[in-house]
């Protein structure tokens, strides 16, 4: 198991990306982000695109989540969330 952080201004910035999608959108929404957050804690080296330094990117239902895995630590901690795809 990975711990997990999000930030609180990022949870607050999702909060707005959520509440500003339609409800069908919005409930997709919810699903993906909690499946994402399993996906994380289980094995985040296998979820989304890999980047620079540690970073990787994943898309999840009209997101853009960005976060740093560290392997040693056994940490994840997510450093971006926008609006994708709409």
């Amino acid at each position: 198991m990975w711990a997990l952080t999000w930030p609180a201004v990022l949870l607050d910035r999702l909060a707005e990306v959520y509440v500003a999608a339609d409800p069908a959108l919005r409930e997709r929404m919810a699903r993906a982000v909690e499946a994402l957050n399993a996906r994380l804690r289980a094995d985040p080296l296998v979820v989304g695109e890999s980047r620079e330094r540690g970073f990787r990117i994943a898309f999840p239902a009209g997101l853009a989540v960005m976060f740093h895995v560290d392997p040693v630590a056994r940490t994840v901690r997510v450093s971006d969330v926008r609006p994708y795809g709409r």
